[in-house]
């Protein structure tokens, strides 16, 4: 029976309840607020707990629960990822599946979500867990997933970059696709006195009262790192290898179309897509943005802050 939202307990209600269980985090000013009703057990995924805070209604609620019996879906998904999980449209939101051979045909776990990604109910099929274990119900991807799809709705955009703020509180973008360096980028960076790395693989871009903030999430690369506060962006940098550490220019139509390529968007919704395009411009025309190509040493730092000066 597909899910329907006058079905959704409270989490008030539910932690009052025997046996109740309630956790929630924030990321990039979103609140993700987690209950149980019945008798499953779960907690924070280790890189998400430093960014889990006291349980309120946050942003998006989300409601965990046991299942006997989850069913493949049928008809054409919406999206499929090639790998765990696939979308499908719902009548009232969509759903998403998460299998895998290993454990047979039938979905592992189920979530699904309204159209603004504001209420879910994620179901895990019980006979492929064990009970007297806590489970994280937003096992990644699903965490990145829903905020990737809540941001699209008009609040901002996931992008693949490193996110530094340097000792005088100014926040320099890296972007990067995989070997780029942004690992390297975020390890050099990470010895410097006074100075944070926010994340060296992903970054959420946020435009408020036309200044854009960047913030740290969970979903840390290589080096490990995450952080949840933020700042307001100063310079975006497209990072490359090179013979020399140097700076170039780039021009706002490049800066936008570079961002783009390196964000996180459902491509199969077009308002996303609209409203993460024009995003972009925003943050293009307002942050500048230059080329840097640089060597794996200290240079790279003393450049980006001579520049910055």
């Amino acid at each position: 029976m597909p899910f329907a939202r006058r079905q959704l307990t409270s989490p008030d209600a539910a932690v009052a309840r025997a046996g109740a269980c309630r956790a929630a985090f924030r990321v990039a000013g979103t609140t993700f607020d987690l209950w149980s009703s019945g008798d499953i057990s779960f907690e924070l995924e280790e890189c998400v707990r430093a960014f889990a805070v006291q349980p309120e209604a946050g942003e998006v609620r989300i409601q965990v629960r046991w299942s006997g019996e989850l069913k493949s879906p049928s008809g054409e998904p919406l999206f499929h990822s090639g790998g765990v999980w696939s979308l499908f449209e719902e009548p009232d939101g969509c759903r998403f599946y998460f299998s895998t051979p290993q454990l047979g045909r039938i979905p592992y776990k189920t979530a699904w979500f309204d159209p603004a990604f504001r209420h879910g109910e994620v179901a895990l099929f019980r006979p492929y867990f064990d009970a007297n274990l806590p489970i994280y119900p937003l096992e990644y991807p699903l965490d990145e997933l829903v905020m990737i799809h809540r941001l699209a709705a008009g609040e901002g955009v996931e992008v693949h970059a490193v996110g530094i703020v340097d000792r005088s509180g100014r926040g320099h973008l890296f972007l990067g696709h995989s070997g780029a360096g942004k690992s390297t980028t975020a390890r050099l960076w990470q010895s410097q006195p006074n100075t944070t790395v926010l994340s060296d693989d992903r970054i959420v871009l946020r435009v408020q009262d036309g200044r854009t903030w960047m913030y740290g999430t969970p979903w840390h690369g290589d080096a490990g790192i995450a952080s949840s506060a933020c700042a307001l962006l100063s310079h975006i940098y497209l990072l490359e290898h090179g013979h020399q550490t140097e700076l170039s220019p780039v021009s706002r139509g490049r800066a936008a179309a570079e961002l783009f390529a390196r964000s996180f968007v459902p491509h199969y919704s077009k308002s996303a897509l609209e409203f993460t395009l024009s995003l972009l411009d925003q943050i293009a025309e307002r942050v500048p943005c230059q080329v840097f190509r640089f060597l794996p040493d200290r240079s790279a730092v003393e450049a980006i802050c001579r520049a910055a000066q």
